[in-house]
């Protein structure tokens, strides 16, 4: 028996769910909002990539990589660690730091440069036991530093590495690794880059790792997946679910690199990619129930070229909607980074067509009367909620629900400490979480 009513639960996976009938799981396509930031400094160019997103009371902080074209490769210290800042999410300026000497220019927005640069990830500790001085973190590395580095600051800026020398030193590293803080576990978590052995050949995959303090990490375990890894994946973008923290997601960028487009880009370099969609619930299994790719290429011939659609770890909370941000074109001289938009807790949903369905839950315990509901329908299309008792009665039903929204409340007076299963009738829908209250976080 599960509990109910407590926390927002979003249709990503079948926790809630005993059966389906006419009904499938389908990913949110997010909306395209346009170009953010070009690559067109100096210190920039070509191989430049999107690094992370933090919003907190400071802002929206949007650190990038810096990667001229001719630089000579991953080990350079010419790479750096770029700073832009938003108060919407949407126009972005470059915070004039003045801090590095860019070979002979100190009039830029460069955070730090470096071999760490390669794949510096920031993010805000939430960790209530965190020093103050802390409270922004990061890890960075590769094989060439020999593992990766944990790196703390007090304002996001001004960073240093405590320790001094690696203190995760398995996997292939050198792609974007992401580190967090999960506060429904009460831990920090590492996903980074691994092979995966295969008789004929090796697959880009995903490794996990948790730490109590940040520094002292359990040994890499390869994530856990229904049929095993089978895509190659580069990226992950691991983070909490905002608003429901006890699901992860991740938006990993996949890789096929035995395709090419034209001659490829750059020239004679193989690889195309999209980003796919996936969630857990305890940070080792993950899952895919949208069989479907997050983002994929579109008719703009650029966005058909390796490492394309890397996904920033982090999202921004504007209004209604969750805004991610997004690398593309690489290698073209339009490269740069786009934010795209989905409203809140909807990146996958239960979507029944004009056929009608219904979902049917597992046995729970109503610990409140309420029962808000993130949902969609089409003119016609309609929702209904159903609450049976535990013999399978009909004990509560709610009207006919149309139209769009984050968060309808219905009441069902008696409905507390009572144990029943809720059925979902569809028609012409998407239902994409229930539970609790699903509008006042903004943290």
């Amino acid at each position: 028996m599960l509990h109910f009513g407590h926390r927002v639960e979003p249709f990503v996976d079948d926790y809630l769910i005993d059966s389906l009938e006419n009904v499938s799981f389908r990913i949110t396509k997010p909306e395209n909002l346009g170009k953010v930031l070009a690559f067109d400094q100096p210190w920039e160019d070509l191989g430049s990539a999107v690094g992370t997103v933090i919003q907190n009371k400071d802002g929206i902080k949007l650190y990038y990589r810096g990667f001229p074209a001719d630089i000579p490769g991953d080990d350079s210290d010419a790479q750096t660690t770029c700073l832009a800042e938003s108060t919407d999410g949407i126009h972005f300026t470059r915070t004039p730091l003045n801090k590095v000497d860019y070979f002979g220019n100190k009039e830029n927005n460069i955070v730090l440069m470096g071999k760490f640069s390669h794949n510096f990830c920031p993010f805000y500790d939430t960790n209530p036991a965190c020093p103050e001085n802390e409270r922004y973190k990061a890890i960075a590395g590769t094989n060439i530093t020999h593992g990766l580095h944990v790196f703390v600051s007090p304002d996001g800026i001004n960073w240093t590495d405590p320790v001094g020398h690696p203190v995760i030193t398995v996997g292939e590293l050198d792609s974007m690794n992401t580190a967090f803080w999960d506060p429904y576990a009460g831990l920090y978590r590492c996903y980074s880059r691994i092979y995966h052995k295969q008789p004929r050949r090796a697959l880009r995959s995903i490794q996990n790792c948790v730490s109590t303090d940040f520094i002292h990490w359990s040994k890499p375990i390869e994530n856990a997946y229904e049929n095993g890894p089978t895509d190659e994946l580069y990226t992950n973008a691991t983070r909490p679910m905002p608003g429901a923290e006890h699901v992860l997601y991740s938006i990993p960028m996949r890789f096929q690199n035995y395709r090419m487009m034209g001659d490829g880009n750059p020239p004679g370099s193989p690889g195309v990619s999209d980003a796919v969609l996936m969630t857990s619930r305890d940070g080792m299994y993950w899952s895919r129930n949208g069989r479907e790719p997050w983002l994929s290429g579109s008719l703009n011939d650029h966005e058909w070229t390796q490492r394309c659609f890397i996904t920033a770890p982090g999202v921004v909370e504007a209004g209604k909607n969750w805004i991610f941000y997004v690398n593309k074109n690489y290698m073209w001289e339009d490269h740069g980074i786009w934010a795209y938009s989905v409203p809140k807790l909807r990146l996958m949903s239960l979507f029944a067509d004009d056929r009608g369905g219904t979902v049917t839950s597992k046995l729970l315990w109503f610990e409140q009367d309420y029962v808000h509901i993130n949902f969609s329908t089409s003119a016609y299309g309609s929702v209904k909620v159903k609450i049976l008792d535990e013999n399978g009665n009909l004990k509560f039903e709610s009207p006919e629900l149309y139209g769009n929204e984050i968060s309808r409340r219905l009441h069902f007076e008696g409905l507390k400490n009572t144990v029943g299963q809720l059925v979902l009738e569809m028609n012409e829908a998407n239902v994409y979480a229930i539970g609790s209250n699903m509008i006042p976080y903004n943290n």
